[in-house]
């Protein structure tokens, strides 16, 4: 908070920016509580209001179809979207109690959290980057406060109350705890929260592991094992062993299964929509046929042989230094990992991490070229949402399509995220090539 307030002193326009970033956030807070407001009354209810797609047919469901011991996960083709739930049995028990709640208080309780989840990321991230002496991130992050508050990603999750900025929390718990090498702490977060919900985002598990701190990772591994396990017996306990266990044997099932039932969007749709994944872009371009999925998996795999390679670079040449002590090479890692994970999924909505990426690159890619591109094309994603917000004061409901999507939003038609997400990789695992394990910082 320090390296705000000397921002906040040293520079008219930030101070200007910043209040000008706030007075935005007061606006959309109103238009956003306006519409959820409108939402829970019991005439929109009885209209079959949607207040977010998330809570109303994945969340809420899941944790009263447990409570009744029934199947969570859907036994057929995906024909609707969004009746599916994609995390682990032990999320719909162990967060039911909260989820159980009538959707006229649940949606202010989970209103506040993400609110809340939000900011405690950017004091993590402050305080990672101040404790390892990334004096020029730490500055950055200061300076990038009014863009963070304007931040796209936030006021979609908001809109919609998912989790992918609170399991980005957890992330950041885990990659601080992964860095200063506090094993339980580690263990907690990836074992017990991340992996039962997304396990793409246990990706921090890697880092020590190319780092070449191999003790730590097996005891890692063997705590996030522990911890994982402890969830399910957890869960066990709440719901007993037959139905559990037949449920996490589904579950395991449906993950095995999801990329083939999904229904995909092919040159027939008006609109390439927000899943900027590989596999959907493709399809969206080429055709939705079996050949075509085949030629994504390759063209996945083409596009992580790079990371593959600077992986095998540090194995064959170990740093042996914690994280802590090398935290610029620990964190391009680990972003690069994370973003290798999304380069494969096949359902990619957004980039939690972005602005942390981007500030961490604009710090360590000294060309100017480099880092005027990186503004370029972050800068309209990340401030995307005030665009959206003046379509929809300008038009109303008239822009919506389907109530979901905002058709005057230029990502509905151009994959940007994903161009993002191979900018940002690109970027890094060039970073990683060009560092050297004996220099490495």
């Amino acid at each position: 908070m320090n390296t705000i307030r000397e921002c906040w002193a040293e520079s008219k326009s930030y101070r200007a920016i910043l209040i000008a970033a706030i007075l935005y956030t007061v606006l959309r807070f109103v238009v956003q509580v306006s519409l959820f407001a409108y939402s829970v009354t019991p005439e929109a209810i009885a209209e079959g209001s949607l207040v977010s797609a998330d809570l109303q047919f994945s969340y809420i469901p899941a944790a009263e179809h447990f409570k009744a011991r029934e199947d969570l996960y859907l036994q057929g083709s995906l024909e609707i979207l969004e009746m599916h739930f994609p995390y682990s049995p032990s999320f719909a028990f162990l967060y039911g109690p909260l989820l159980l709640l009538p959707i006229e208080t649940l949606v202010w309780v989970m209103t506040i959290l993400h609110i809340v989840a939000y900011w405690l990321l950017y004091v993590s991230w402050a305080r990672i980057f101040q404790r390892n002496n990334l004096t020029n991130a730490e500055k950055l992050w200061a300076q990038m406060l009014p863009l963070f508050i304007i931040f796209t990603v936030f006021w979609d999750d908001l809109a919609l109350l998912n989790i992918y900025l609170i399991v980005a929390l957890f992330a950041t718990f885990a990659i601080e705890a992964v860095l200063n090498e506090k094993l339980g702490w580690a263990s907690f977060w990836l074992g017990a929260v991340i992996l039962p919900i997304k396990p793409h985002w246990a990706f921090a598990l890697g880092i020590p592991l190319l780092l070449g701190r191999n003790r730590f990772f097996l005891r890692l591994m063997l705590g996030t094992l522990l911890a994982y396990l402890a969830t399910v017996l957890v869960t066990i306990l709440g719901g007993g062993a037959d139905y559990v266990l037949r449920q996490y044997q589904e579950y395991f099932i449906f993950l095995g299964r999801l990329s083939r039932d999904f229904p995909w969007w092919g040159p027939d749709k008006p609109f390439l929509g927000y899943n900027h994944s590989v596999m959907q872009t493709i399809l969206y371009y080429f055709g939705v046929t079996e050949t075509n999925k085949t030629l994504t998996t390759i063209v996945k795999l083409l596009l992580l042989i790079p990371l593959g390679l600077a992986a095998l670079k540090y194995l064959k040449s170990p740093i042996g230094k914690s994280g802590r002590e090398v935290p610029e090479t620990a964190l391009a890692l680990g972003f690069a990992l994370y973003l290798g994970a999304f380069l494969w999924l096949d359902m990619v909505w957004e980039i939690s991490l972005g602005l942390v990426i981007f500030v961490f690159l604009l710090t360590v890619i000294k060309q100017k070229r480099s880092q005027i591109f990186l503004w370029v094309i972050f800068l309209p994603y990340a401030a995307l949402d005030i665009w959206r917000l003046i379509s929809y004061l300008s038009f109303g409901d008239a822009i919506l399509y389907e109530d979901v999507y905002v058709l005057t939003d230029p990502i509905l038609y151009v994959p940007w995220i994903l161009a993002l997400i191979l900018v940002f990789y690109g970027l890094l695992v060039q970073k990683l090539w060009q560092t050297k394990p004996e220099t490495a910082q």
